[in-house]
């Protein structure tokens, strides 16, 4: 992976900036320093292990953004929370839906679930996050490594958890209003204090709009966002050993189809000879987005969410603690998409012969990638955990957890297409029981060992996706009292798994720890459609060995983690052709992946008024093994068209013209050309940097602050798949922000991506369905999300 011209210049030019900023201050910053030595350090608290410990004591590598920081960074969804939080990466290809995080390498496939687990206050998070109001937060906390053994299942690589403010202790309130580009306008306001002596509660409500800064061409209108959302709950605290919480969280999300466009086959430029044509480089940016809005019943995302999520402590006598978590979720979704992603309305039926011969219920003419779906889903979670007092020298706790998931189709927006009628699709359930213990013991008052262990059982199901009468929905059909049977079958299967977490750590004065973790995070496996290639996949699993320091001396903090990630049977996705002649994507394991990395967090507070922060991660991916099929159709040609590279291997012949339109030498197996080991995993970045400068000062004797601050955000290019072909290219963005406050007011005008970076924020591996076939098949295309562009925008709150 190389950095291109344009990023080693902005690369070198910000650290020509930094370097003069220490140079010219590193005198003045040792004088600080010394003058403050014996002052009390501001110490960060977090709950990545579920109960309170110093973001600097906690032997993890965590990232922790109080409110104060998202503010002061701008940070607005969880894709530019990763912008500021090394080794972490959120791909939102499909706007705020289907949700990709990836933390440590681990790249995830399109709308997955299970390897980065999303929590508020410790309770599962369902759904995708992106859409979250951040003002809700007093502090979110992005954990890096498994997590299984605390928080299980969905953390194969890692956790966030977003801490909600609680209740204030005297009645007040706040307001906030945004105006920036692109028709962006926010307001949101919170009352929050005592209702009695034992009981405090809480309201806020918020209402969020974005016009967009992309048009669709075929309407002429931006493709924007808009978010109502509503929190309320409470605290009862009927004796000084028990606390009650509860929270609602209700969230209307409706935006427009997402800005995405095709790069279509014409842009291919290799393994064109003998296969379907790819394209090797780094993809552009598109310029116009055609999406044919107007054929779709509501084109865009259409969600409703309702959570509530419960807490519970009592705390003996004795100093241990019972705890308890809840959560429920009810989320009702639709869609609607363009599938072509370039309005070309793809058909696959030729003929009104062929359609009314051989496909039942064909309707000619009507493309079945104008796709409007609903679902609905309902998850409920419980947690009951008994601690020890954290003041003793051996602590422990122990505890239960069970949760049950269910999505399923619903009969929004059904439609005839030429593959027939619309079936309503299968019902997925997941059912999870764990039980879970840890214990920690101070060997010394130094050095401190901890084992956690997690025993959890996945129930995995699906059932057939319910029936409908045909004349209920389609009152014209021949036959109207017609059942049509939902899509899928019945199907299950159980993993288990024993998830352990070992940490050691070495206190080597108040200021800096030596620390080191070993641990396993798995995703259990699941099922494919029953018409996919392979029915199902295996659960994934991974090791994590880590060893870090984290060192806060007066005003210098230095966090530096290093690790090695074995990783067994990645899943990724891959694509197949459907009967009719569709293409639709299945989960593969397709190998085993080793993962080396650094993950850098560091902070100077040159003066009272100045601090630099820094972040940096190398994220080095590879499989070190494993077979793709679509691999080896590319780079073997025709010949290695479907073949099972495990089961029933071919090996071509001597002259057989290959992928890149060369004819072989000597005989070559499909599996050969369809080995991946070595290759970079997809959607991951080799090198992510931030670099921030913050300024805060008074102004004059107005009574107010005056503040500044930039960052330069580095992120560099990433593949769209394992064969490393075709690429997002780098990423380098500016933001700056500036304004007066003081205790109650702020003020802040700012400006992200100030310099106009025209950058991909997602690749999706597709297919060219308009053009004419390559070698007897469909040639492939990409579909380009692209970042967003630049915003100047203006901020004022007022708290009361």
């Amino acid at each position: 992976m190389c950095f291109n011209r344009t990023s080693v210049l902005k690369f070198t030019a910000s650290s020509f900036i930094l370097t003069t900023l220490l140079g010219n201050n590193f005198a003045f910053a040792q004088e600080n320093l010394n003058a403050n030595e014996n002052e009390n350090k501001d110490e960060v608290i977090v709950t990545a292990r579920k109960k309170a410990e110093s973001l600097q004591d906690v032997p993890l590598s965590v990232s922790s953004f109080s409110d104060e920081l998202i503010q002061e960074a701008n940070i607005f969804d969880s894709s530019e929370l990763s912008d500021f939080t090394p080794g972490f990466q959120q791909q939102q290809s499909f706007g705020r839906d289907g949700d990709r995080p990836i933390i440590r390498g681990t790249s995830n496939i399109l709308i997955s679930e299970g390897k980065v687990g999303i929590f508020i206050d410790g309770v599962p998070f369902i759904g995708d996050s992106s859409a979250l109001d951040f003002d809700g937060f007093q502090r979110i906390e992005v954990i890096r490594g498994p997590q299984s053994a605390i928080y299980g299942r969905g953390t194969l690589s890692g956790a966030i958890n977003y801490a909600t403010r609680p209740p204030s202790d005297e009645r007040g309130g706040r307001i906030k209003l945004t105006a920036a580009e692109h028709d962006q306008y926010e307001i949101y306001g919170s009352l929050s204090g005592p209702i009695t002596d034992n009981l405090k509660g809480f309201v806020s409500g918020k209402y969020y709009t974005l016009g967009g800064d992309r048009e669709n061409s075929v309407t002429g209108d931006s493709l924007g966002q808009e978010t109502i959302s509503l929190n309320a709950g409470f605290n009862f605290t009927p004796t000084d050993n028990l606390d009650f919480g509860l929270r609602y969280i209700y969230s209307e999300d409706d935006d427009d189809h997402f800005p995405i466009a095709l790069q279509d086959s014409s842009f291919n430029n290799c393994l064109q000879g003998g296969s379907r044509g790819y394209f090797c480089g780094t993809v552009d940016v598109p310029d116009v987005y055609t999406l044919a809005t107007p054929e779709l019943v509501d084109a865009g995302l259409q969600r409703k969410t309702h959570r509530l999520i419960g807490t519970a402590d009592y705390n003996f006598e004795n100093g241990m603690t019972l705890s308890g978590l809840f959560g429920f979720t009810d989320l009702n979704e639709r869609s609607g998409v363009d599938q072509s992603y370039n309005a070309s309305a793809p058909l696959f039926i030729t003929s009104p012969f062929v359609c009314n011969a051989f496909i039942p219920d064909c309707l000619f003419g009507a493309s079945g990638f104008y796709g409007d779906s609903g679902s609905d889903r309902q998850a409920l979670s419980g947690e009951l955990r008994l601690s020890s007092a954290q003041d003793q020298r051996f602590r422990w706790q122990f505890g239960g957890f069970v949760f049950n998931d269910e999505r399923k189709g619903t009969d929004y927006a059904l439609t005839q297409t030429e593959f027939g009628y619309d079936l309503i699709s299968e019902t997925d359930e997941t059912n999870n029981y764990a039980v879970f213990g840890g214990v920690e013991y101070d060997v010394t008052e130094k050095l401190t060992g901890g084992v956690e262990l997690r025993y959890a059982s996945d129930k995995i199901q699906t059932r057939q996706g319910a029936s409908y009468v045909l004349g209920d929905f389609f009152p014209d059909a021949a036959n109207p009292s017609r059942v049509i049977a939902g899509e899928g079958t019945d199907r299950s299967a159980t993993f288990e798994s024993v998830l352990p977490r070992f940490t050691l750590d070495y206190q080597a004065n108040n200021d800096l720890l030596f620390y080191g973790v070993v641990s396993k995070g798995n995703s259990p496996g699941g099922f494919n459609g029953v018409d996919a290639p392979a029915t199902t996949y295996d659960e994934e699993t991974l090791w994590n060995y880590e060893v870090g320091m984290k060192s806060q001396v007066n005003n210098l903090r230095f966090n530096l983690t290093g690790y090695y990630i074995d990783y067994s049977d990645q899943v990724l996705s891959s694509t197949f052709t459907t009967g009719p002649g569709g293409v639709n994507s299945f989960s593969d394991n397709v190998g085993d992946t080793e993962i080396f990395g650094l993950e850098l967090d560091t902070q100077i507070d040159l003066s009272d008024s100045f601090s630099l922060l820094g972040t940096y991660a190398l994220t080095d991916a590879q499989f070190k093994e494993g077979l793709s099929a679509d691999q080896a159709y590319l780079f073997g040609g025709v010949g290695c068209q479907g073949v099972d590279l495990v089961n029933n291997d071919v090996t071509l012949p001597v002259g057989t013209i290959i992928g890149d339109g060369s004819a072989l030498n000597v005989a070559t197996s499909c599996a050969e050309f369809g080995d991946i080991g070595g290759q970079q995993a997809p959607l991951v970045s080799k090198h992510q940097l931030t670099l921030s400068a913050d300024y805060q000062n008074d102004l004059g004797n107005t009574g107010m602050d005056w503040f500044a601050r930039g960052d330069f955000i580095y992120r560099s290019s990433f593949f769209a798949q394992v064969h490393n072909l075709a690429e997002s290219g780098d990423s380098s963005r500016f933001n700056f922000s500036t304004g007066v406050k003081n205790d109650n007011y702020t003020i802040r005008l700012w400006v992200k991506n100030a310099f106009q970076n025209e950058d991909v924020a997602g690749i999706i591996r597709y297919v060219d369905f308009a053009a004419p076939e390559l070698n007897g098949d469909r040639q492939r295309a990409f579909g380009i999300t692209p970042g967003s562009r630049r915003q100047f925008g203006a901020t004022v709150s007022a708290n009361f």
